[in-house]
C-alpha cells in the first residue's frame, strides 16, 4: 500500500494543492502562479504525449508473426474493476495485454502462456486476476495444459519472482526465454526486473497510450491528459526506486 500511496504526493495534483496551501499561509502570489503553470502543463496533451512517448521508450507495436520463439509467453496482470449490477460482475482494464499474449500463443511462439497473479490490497474481494485470465483463455480455446499463473503478486517485482519460480530459474545452465507482454509505458521497468530475476526477456509491448499527431485539441488542457501525465510520472518514480534499491 505504501508503494502505491507515496508516489501520489509527487503527482501534479498533490503538488498543486501543496502550493495553494503555501500561498494561503504565506499570502504570496508566486505559489499560485507556479501551481497554475504546473496544472496547465500537466493537463496539456502536446506536453503529456511527449512525456508518455519518452516513458514508452519510443517503442512501436510489433507484428505478432515477427516475434521470435520462446519458452513461455508471460502476460503481466492488469486491473479489473467492479461495475454496477451483480456483485460478481467486473470489467477489465488494459485487455490489450491479454490479447497480445493470446495472439502470440495462437501464432505458436511458445508452448506455455503464463499470467501473473495480480492482487491488490485495496480490493481484497476482487477475484484473483491470474485465475480470471486463465478462465478467459480457456474460453478462447487455449488448452488448460498450456496455462499457468504465479502465486499472488501485488507488484512487478513479485511477478518477476513468481515467473522465475514457475520456469525453474537456476535449475539449468541457460536462462528461460520469455516473451514479456505488458503496457508499453511499463515495459522498461518490467524488463529490468524480469532480467534481474534471471530470465532472458524479449519485450512485446502493447497498450500504447500516446496519441499520435497534433490537432488544435492537443493544446487544450483536459482531465484525461492529467491522468496520462500521472501514469507517466508514476512509471518514472518506479524506475528510480528500483534503480536505487537495485544499485
Amino acid at each position: 500500500m505504501l508503494r502505491e500511496i507515496l508516489p501520489l504526493f509527487l503527482m501534479p495534483t498533490c503538488v498543486v494543492l501543496a502550493l495553494l496551501v503555501v500561498a494561503l499561509r504565506t499570502r504570496r502570489r508566486w505559489p499560485i502562479v507556479v501551481a497554475l503553470v504546473l496544472l496547465l502543463t500537466a493537463s496539456t496533451p502536446v506536453v503529456s504525449n511527449v512525456l508518455m512517448r519518452a516513458v514508452e521508450g519510443w517503442r512501436v507495436r510489433q507484428v505478432t508473426s515477427d516475434a521470435p520463439n520462446a519458452d513461455a509467453i508471460v502476460v503481466l496482470s492488469f486491473g479489473i474493476r467492479d461495475v454496477p449490477g451483480d456483485t460478481t460482475s467486473f470489467e477489465f482494464d488494459d485487455f490489450d495485454r491479454f490479447l497480445g499474449g493470446f495472439d502470440l500463443y495462437k501464432a505458436g511462439k511458445a508452448p506455455r502462456l503464463i499470467f501473473t497473479g495480480g492482487w491488490s490490497a485495496w480490493k481484497p474481494d476482487v477475484p484473483f486476476i491470474g485465475d480470471v485470465l486463465i478462465a478467459r483463455a480457456r474460453d478462447f480455446g487455449v488448452p488448460a495444459s498450456a496455462l499457468s499463473t504465479t502465486s499472488i503478486a501485488s507488484n512487478t517485482e513479485q511477478e518477476a519472482a513468481g515467473v522465475a519460480e514457475l520456469l525453474g530459474v537456476g535449475k539449468s545452465p541457460t536462462a528461460p526465454r520469455i516473451l514479456l507482454v505488458t503496457s508499453a509505458y511499463h515495459m522498461s521497468r518490467a524488463e529490468m526486473l524480469f532480467r534481474r530475476a534471471g530470465l532472458e526477456v524479449i519485450p512485446f509491448p502493447v497498450d500504447f497510450q500516446t496519441k499520435l499527431g497534433i490537432t488544435p485539441r492537443s493544446f487544450i488542457p483536459n482531465g484525461d491528459t492529467l491522468k496520462q501525465t500521472d501514469a507517466a510520472l508514476h512509471e518514472i518514480y518506479g524506475r528510480v526506486y528500483y534503480w536505487i534499491v537495485g544499485g
